[in-house]
């Protein structure tokens, strides 16, 4: 950002991270959002067949939750936080005003998802317990889809990387990692159930093309340009 618009940029950039004004019920769409389409991706999961996760953070370990929470929001541990800096913070309003919002945000999106990739060659990694290349498209299209919804966020709260970028994303890896996966904190990853991922990349997936279809693909960009 500085190299692209000096110093006024870097403060146009700090800004976006200090919005927090805004209704509350955005809010609660940051909140809940993940967490509604991780139980109907569950609940399909099973309709279909497959099982359901054990849940052992919820069972056997909430106070661990809370501290997952503080590592995937707190900004010195948070990957949430360092990437939203250049997604949300400096790259999303400039490529919706070059590209438009839809367009803007599956590039993106796309990005988002590829700059991940050398993790699903590691066998160490979370995204190699997701399934490992095998599942890569399906990450993409979640990531583009979890893109969307963001930059719907974002332009319904000012503009708010703050809420749209670092929390939202922070909440959507927290609640990926307790409901979709028997993963404890400090134990090597279980291999995850792949098909359960799936099922929720496309629950997500029809959660963003729902929104599109509302907003007419604008993705209320317009209120973003009123507030400005």
């Amino acid at each position: 950002m500085g190299t692209v618009k000096g110093k006024a940029g870097i403060l146009s950039l700090l800004r976006r991270f200090a919005i927090w004004k805004t209704n509350v019920s955005w809010y609660v769409v940051v909140v809940v959002s993940p967490i509604v389409v991780a139980v109907v991706a569950i609940v399909l999961h099973m309709v279909f067949g497959g099982t359901a996760p054990e849940f052992p953070l919820l069972k056997d370990d909430q106070w661990m939750i809370l501290v997952a929470a503080g590592v995937f929001l707190f900004p010195l541990t948070a990957t949430a936080f360092q990437e939203e800096v250049g997604f949300r913070g400096f790259a999303l309003p400039l490529i919706q005003k070059r590209w438009g919002p839809l367009v803007g945000t599956v590039i993106l999106g796309t990005f988002f998802g590829a700059w991940l990739l050398p993790e699903f060659l590691n066998e160490n990694s979370t995204q190699y317990a997701m399934g490992g290349l095998s599942f890569y498209p399906w990450f993409i299209l979640t990531e583009i889809s979890w893109s969307i919804i963001m930059t719907w966020v974002f332009n319904n709260t000012k503009g708010s990387a703050l809420i749209s970028g670092w929390l939202f994303h922070g909440l959507f890896n927290l609640w990926t990692l307790v409901l979709l996966t028997n993963a404890m904190l400090g134990e090597e990853f279980p291999a995850f159930d792949t098909g359960l991922l799936i099922m929720n990349a496309l629950v997500l997936t029809l959660a963003a093309i729902g929104l599109i279809l509302v907003t007419k693909g604008r993705l209320d960009y317009d209120k973003y340009i009123e507030m400005k």
